[in-house]
């Protein structure tokens, strides 16, 4: 089954959300509305740092990938944090993730940026199982306030 990623449109709002609710429930973190129709905005908005890309087969979205660009104190060059990856869970294991990721990758190697990093659950095996494949884990724990 071939997959297509490109990145949102308009038009896929309603598909996107669908996703993205799916998303929340997995991590058990609702958001309110305000915050879903900011994410959208900024995702669709040229002038902000922040890109998105559905993933379809047959014409039925199957995933996305939400990423950021942001500057570092290491590389003149921005980087690139892979912030959202969800996949329908109908279609894990069949590309469709591999193929969500490569596309950040291509953005990231467009614009010279010299990293794409990403985190995830120590226990999102699945995730991880893929992760090991495309990327190296650098090893670094995660603090947060």
């Amino acid at each position: 089954m071939a997959v297509t990623v490109r990145k949102l449109l308009v038009k896929d709002e309603a598909e996107w959300r669908r996703l993205w609710q799916a998303y929340c429930v997995y991590y058990k973190f609702p958001l309110p509305e305000e915050m879903i129709a900011l994410t959208w905005g900024r995702l669709l908005n040229a002038d902000f740092p922040m890109h998105g890309w559905i993933a379809e087969q047959n014409n039925q979205a199957m995933g996305f990938v939400n990423a950021l660009e942001h500057s570092s104190t290491w590389s003149p060059k921005p980087y690139v944090y892979l912030e959202d990856l969800f996949v329908d869970q109908t279609v894990r294991k069949s590309g469709v993730g591999t193929a969500l990721i490569n596309a950040v990758y291509t953005h990231a190697d467009l614009i010279g940026s010299p990293r794409v990093y990403w985190h995830t659950e120590a226990e999102n095996i699945v995730a991880r199982q893929l992760y090991d494949k495309i990327a190296s884990d650098n090893r670094f724990v995660v603090y947060r306030r």
